[in-house]
């Protein structure tokens, strides 16, 4: 049990660099609201977290750093980053921002597994990774309820509108919370075993989590938390995993017709997403005779702009953050204008980075579901944290088949995410597995 004077240690005694992490997953969602000097709380996290790394290792707090399996993996990514700018027709014009953010997310990932050295420092940063995604969803939902944001946010004819955050985007929006519900709900499980008082609060997180997901009438993002769903009850195993397959026939039936027989708006809405895989090929002032398939077109258009990009500069790709730029350059039947990206975050890196940067992105990812996937064997709350990083992976990567999600900072708090994953295998072997 975490009593009121335990919280006061923990937060006494947490490492300076800790609050550099904590300031960076936060900023996620702040985004740019309660802007300070002009500059967002992510560009403010970078110089932060940079700052405490500094003075952390000048004040040599930690006298060797844990060995952390995925970081040759990191470094492999940001190298394929670097170099895909440095050859890039535009240099690094462009590329500096888009190294800055991901480079920002790389080091996360790899600070959240070195920095806790005790249990105390785990419990903060898993309250942090709940209740921030938790107020973003919160408010999120009284957006959406209030009917804010732009006409084409509106839900058919309701007054309601699809829910976006602070984030922006509904389909953004949607892509950080499926980073974030497969923790709080295997948190949940873990109370309910242990008959946790934070069991109701993890429920009702759960809750506004999910009802926000749905609101945010993202096709992708539906999609990817079934995928997350399914992983975690294979991972359960049991009866669990029986339910998953029930479910997996379920979403099958859907895809393929049944989405006739759900409530519209949700079920039109699913009926549309086998849309995105058969769009016809027309251009634009066609596809304007049918908004039925409008938006469908526009995704396969950009799409396929991404794929020539690719096959432009296949080696190391046009740039990163060169997207947009280079748009108008393989654009064709009238789809004139860049959406920033091609809806889909594998056609987008090669584009960008060329096949050596997709298979540096696949490999990290290989790397760290590896290592979930051991300690998905470990007992205890362990064990469950672990399937909470793999139901993360795999929301998170199948979602990327439909949109980009390596904007606004999204990829720190999934970055976090995983690396608890580490952080459960490091204190695994101590054989103390403390209560929520």
């Amino acid at each position: 049990m975490i009593t009121a004077s335990v919280w006061q240690r923990v937060l006494w005694q947490t490492p300076l660099i800790m609050w550099g992490v904590i300031y960076a997953i936060i900023a996620v969602p702040m985004q740019d609201y309660l802007m300070l000097a002009g500059y967002s709380h992510s560009q403010l996290a970078t110089v932060v977290l940079f700052a405490t790394l500094v003075l952390t290792w000048q004040l040599r707090r930690w006298q060797r750093w844990p060995v952390d399996e995925t970081t040759p993996a990191r470094l492999l990514m940001l190298t394929m980053l670097c170099l895909a700018s440095g050859f890039a027709p535009a240099g690094w014009r462009n590329g500096v921002d888009e190294i800055r953010r991901w480079g920002l997310a790389l080091l996360v990932g790899y600070l959240v597994y070195v920095i806790p050295r005790r249990w105390q420092d785990v419990a903060l940063l898993v309250s942090v990774l709940v209740l921030a995604p938790t107020c973003e969803a919160l408010f999120a939902l009284f957006q959406s309820v209030r009917g804010v944001g732009p006409a084409a946010f509106h839900i058919a004819n309701s007054q309601y509108t699809r829910a976006f955050g602070t984030i922006g985007q509904p389909n953004s929006f949607a892509g950080y919370l499926n980073g974030a519900w497969p923790l709080v709900l295997c948190l949940m499980l873990v109370a309910w075993q242990q008959k946790s008082r934070f069991v109701w609060p993890l429920v009702g997180s759960l809750g506004i989590i999910s009802v926000a997901l749905l609101l945010s009438f993202s096709r992708g993002a539906w999609i990817g938390a079934v995928a997350g769903v399914l992983i975690i009850l294979w991972l359960v195993g049991g009866w669990w995993r029986r339910g998953g397959i029930v479910l997996l026939l379920m979403v099958a039936f859907v895809l393929a017709g049944g989405w006739q027989f759900v409530p519209d708006p949700f079920g039109s809405r699913l009926g549309s997403a086998t849309q995105i895989f058969s769009a016809p090929d027309i251009t634009r002032d066609a596809a304007q005779q049918r908004p039925t398939v409008y938006a469908a077109v526009e995704r396969a258009a950009q799409f396929k702009a991404g794929l020539s990009m690719w096959l432009s500069a296949p080696v190391l790709g046009i740039g990163p953050g060169s997207f947009t730029r280079v748009y108008p350059d393989v654009a064709r039947m009238g789809w004139l204008i860049s959406r920033g990206h091609a809806h889909n975050a594998y056609v987008q890196i090669a584009a960008e980075q060329g096949i050596l940067g997709l298979f540096a992105y696949v490999t990290l990812w290989v790397v760290q579901w590896r290592r979930a996937w051991r300690t998905t064997r470990v007992p205890g709350v362990a064990h469950w944290v672990a399937i909470a990083a793999c139901g993360t992976m795999a929301a998170v990567a199948v979602h990327e088949c439909f949109e980009y999600l390596q904007v606004n900072y999204l990829p720190l708090h999934t970055a976090a995410v995983v690396g608890l994953a580490g952080v459960a295998m490091r204190f695994a072997p101590a054989g103390r597995e403390e209560k929520v």
